[in-house]
């Protein structure tokens, strides 16, 4: 056996071109050795690198290559590996998805899991378990529109719009001028928690701004109290005005402009109580940013603040 043995090792050394060291003969009969590699006598890079062809032909040699049996043509890395450049363990040739985020969990075709298959990757799904064929949003969470104007029930303002009307981003039928009658109490601007829903659902019906467009809101009073008295409340109404729709309607603050006419501009007789409920009133228009009157500004004035 070990003769068979050593004849192959000859055959197998004298085919690669090399010559039979001397002492691999003078050991036949001792010890037969098991890697052609061992037999050789020096370790001559010009020789063995003989030993290390490309098998899979991607320009790394074996010796040096991770990847064995890359698909030919296919570009590799610089240690003979198929390209993935984000990490998720898909090479990018057939990665659908190729700029997955780190570490997230994917499927063979290098896609973040959908398990509810609503179009949202579970890494971004803050409702997972969404109904089949249910229409999401970006969150993954199902939008449920009762008046079918393609705005979500949750922030739409107005949920019985007719069918295929126009709406502004509140779901509201656009409106260019709107008037609103919240209560205040007596010399107060503040917004009294019961008339907050009134004045969203009023600031709500405002067309969306186009980009010359911006919102003016005045302040009105009835003539009960003196009118320097009641020019300052009507600025102070209008500022608290604009501060609900920027907080609570998502309106810039640099697009709202605000102004005050006090007692000045009545739309009712004043020696009714409720002639003078209809005068207490705040004005919101949109307009073109060049027609904007000289009182308005976007702050309210110090002259103002005083009670």
């Amino acid at each position: 056996m070990k003769k068979i043995n050593l004849a192959l090792l000859t055959s197998s050394l004298l085919s690669a071109g090399l010559s039979l060291p001397s002492y691999a003969e003078d050991t036949a009969s001792n010890e037969v050795l098991t890697h052609a590699i061992e037999a050789i006598t020096t370790y001559d890079v010009k020789k063995t690198t003989n030993y290390y062809q490309d098998l899979d032909q991607d320009g790394v040699k074996d010796q040096y290559d991770h990847c064995l049996n890359t698909l030919f043509g296919a570009p590799v890395n610089q240690n003979g590996c198929e390209i993935d450049n984000d990490k998720d363990g898909v090479v990018d040739r057939i990665d659908q998805c190729l700029n997955t985020a780190l570490g997230v969990a994917v499927n063979r075709f290098g896609c973040e899991n959908d398990e509810d298959k609503d179009g949202v990757p579970d890494s971004k799904d803050k409702c997972p378990g969404s109904p089949k064929d249910a229409t999401v949003d970006a969150h993954g969470c199902e939008i449920i529109d009762t008046d079918h104007d393609q705005i979500d029930d949750r922030v739409d303002e107005c949920l019985d719009t007719p069918l295929n009307g126009t709406v502004n981003r509140h779901g509201c039928e656009p409106h260019e001028y709107v008037l609103t009658n919240i209560i205040f109490q007596t010399y107060s601007h503040d917004i009294q928690e019961s008339q907050r829903p009134i004045l969203r659902k009023d600031a709500a019906l405002l067309s969306n701004l186009k980009e010359n467009e911006v919102v003016l809101i005045t302040g009105h009073t009835d003539d009960i109290g003196s009118d320097d008295l009641n020019l300052r409340l009507s600025w102070r109404r209008a500022n608290s005005a604009k501060n609900f729709i920027v907080n609570e309607l998502g309106h810039l603050q640099q697009k709202v402009y605000i102004n005050g006419y006090g007692e000045s501009h009545p739309i009712a007789d004043n020696s009714t109580e409720e002639g003078r409920q209809e005068n207490r009133r705040i004005e919101l228009k949109v307009i073109n940013i060049d027609e904007l009157p000289n009182n308005a500004t976007l702050t309210l004035p110090s002259a103002m603040t005083r009670r």
